[in-house]
């Protein structure tokens, strides 16, 4: 704060205001650029809340303080920010420093930085990641000049193509902490120009010869893995290997820049230490669960977090595993596995605010996953009263798997036990015939979008048409109407309740989960910033996810 003058100093306080009041907010850091057309960066670092819909959550802060264009946010999940730190973020080391802090939530004991930290570590991380990503670089740039002297200038622009690609996502690591899981090269460059004052905007989106280029790195990577004949003139290749230098050089600069801003920093501060204290009763709160019993793991973890009297009952349940045997496995227990467990928790009082934290928390472990569906024993009452099939089908038939002592929720059902009369099932199907026509109304307009500059749109489509599919199935077969209208979170409920969304998204591994998030926030993205990072590569594989859906969707429902 120190950095600012009385009457940003003003704008500032209203700015956090701003933000503070509307969304739970763990800390904000505040970054001053001199020389800059954006005079300041806001580093937030969210609840863990969010650990699952961060990119539904960025557009609308965006538009929060969108009449403050001097005025850029970078914004991270509270403990990702902090696991960066310790993987070697110079960027967020920096930026999280006690002296640029200018705001940190009440009662709160986090400090992103960790205790003691060692900042030789971090920038000896650094330079590791950096040799990693030029070697990788260097093969591809290596093989575009192979290529190109034998006249293979088609395979010699995928080379070239790669080698752009991996530079950008290296530069964002590198200046953000983030990377856009795109093959893009138009949105890794708007990326960041818009987030960072060091790139020095190597393409000009007004300029016709390097829109002219966008569409050429475009058609590259998309052409040279599906089409068989796909040609580049040599005059246009030549153009683009001057912007691949222009790339290489440029990310050369750029670390020797972060680098000597990050030594000049640690020369001029000590890292503070942190109360050891405050460090250790942290960690009690975070969840750990035991492989052998994860169900009671996460069962003793939710009742520790909630202070109040609660049931919880069971409505879905799935394991993946992968299991290797063969002469070099010597350990017939060699296998992984991810769990997931999908809770109703019952309460007197509304405590979604809170579920939705302990869904976060528990989800940051690998392994294992939760879905948690929170209402009021007043909420269900209602439904249980209107027939409601799933509260039925939850409560009826299923003992709780956790009450509080003396908290036993005596439930009155409906006299149809949640079956739906003919009347009702007609009307049922019914309104599934309108969302199914929704459904491939939204996929058949975005399967005839062909320009390059909508491929926003195309994916946003598709986006949409899964949603109508998803809550025509929850309604149809469990007359459920969900509380949260995003298709991460319809997506998990079907997912609890039938096989064939869990093949087409799977989201077990990190490559997986950051795919479906990137089509998840789509919609997002566009609504809130006018753009979203997708490409066409990932346009394609989701038109033919989005047709299988939809395909799967009606024949369960037609039979």
């Amino acid at each position: 704060m120190k950095h600012t003058d009385q009457k940003e100093l003003t704008i500032l306080k209203q700015i956090i205001l701003a933000l503070t009041s509307k969304y739970n907010i763990e800390s904000i850091y505040l970054n001053t650029h001199e020389g800059t057309d954006v005079s300041y960066e806001l580093i937030i670092l969210v609840s863990n809340k969010y650990v699952k819909t961060l990119g539904e959550l960025v557009p609308k802060i965006v538009n929060t303080i969108r009449e403050y264009p001097q005025y850029r946010i970078m914004c991270y999940v509270a403990f990702q920010a902090k696991d960066k730190i310790r993987e070697g973020s110079l960027f967020l080391f920096s930026s999280c420093q006690p002296e640029k802090l200018v705001y940190q939530k009440e009662e709160s004991d986090f400090k992103p930085v960790p205790a003691n930290y060692d900042s030789r570590k971090c920038l000896d991380l650094t330079m590791e990641l950096r040799h990693r990503e030029e070697q990788k670089i260097d093969e591809f740039k290596d093989g575009y000049y192979h290529f190109k002297e034998q006249g293979k200038y088609a395979m010699a622009s995928f080379m070239l193509h790669q080698t752009i690609e991996l530079t950008y996502r290296y530069l964002e690591l590198l200046l953000t902490a983030k990377e856009r899981i795109t093959h893009s090269i138009r949105c890794h460059h708007r990326f960041l120009k818009e987030s960072c004052s060091l790139y020095p905007a190597i393409f000009n989106d007004e300029v016709d010869e390097d829109i002219h280029l966008f569409q050429v790195l475009e058609d590259i990577y998309r052409a040279t893995r599906y089409e068989d004949k796909f040609q580049v003139d040599l005059e246009t290749l030549l153009q683009l290997e001057g912007k691949m230098e222009t790339v290489l050089s440029a990310a050369v600069v750029i670390f020797e820049q972060v680098v000597l801003a990050f030594e000049q920093q640690v020369s001029n501060a000590s890292i503070p230490d942190q109360d050891k204290k405050s460090s250790n009763s942290k960690q009690k709160t975070e969840f750990q669960f035991d492989k052998s019993t994860p169900q009671e793991s996460i069962l003793e973890y939710i009742h520790s977090q909630i202070n109040e009297d609660i049931s919880i009952y069971l409505f879905g349940n799935r394991t993946r595993r992968f299991e290797i045997r063969g002469v070099n496995v010597k350990d017939d227990k060699n296998e992984t596995a991810d769990h997931c467990y999908d809770l109703l928790i019952v309460s007197d009082s509304d405590i979604r605010d809170k579920v939705m934290n302990i869904q976060a928390s528990i989800n940051q472990e690998s392994g294992i996953s939760v879905l948690l569906l929170s209402f009021t024993r007043e909420q269900i009452q209602k439904k249980l009263n209107s027939n409601s099939p799933f509260f039925h089908q939850v409560l009826q038939y299923n003992a709780s798997l956790f009450c509080s002592d003396n908290y036993s929720p005596d439930w009155t059902f409906h006299e149809n036990n949640g079956i739906l009369t003919e009347d009702e099932q007609g009307k049922a199907k019914t309104k599934w015939y309108s969302r199914e026509n929704n459904a491939s109304g939204f996929y058949n307009g975005g399967s005839g979008i062909d320009n390059s500059e909508e491929v926003a749109i195309k994916v946003l489509l598709y986006n949409q048409a899964i949603e109508q599919a998803c809550l025509g199935l929850l309604e149809y077969y469990y007359g459920y109407s969900p509380y949260q209208y995003n298709l991460k979170h319809l997506y998990s409920l079907c997912s609890s309740f039938w096989l064939f969304p869990n093949d087409i998204f799977p989201r077990s591994t990190e490559e997986e989960k950051l795919l479906f998030d990137e089509f998840a926030q789509t919609v997002s993205d566009t609504r809130y910033l006018g753009s979203s990072s997708v490409g066409w590569d990932e346009a394609y594989r989701y038109d033919q996810r989005c047709e299988r859906f939809l395909e799967q969707c009606s024949n369960l429902v037609r039979g």
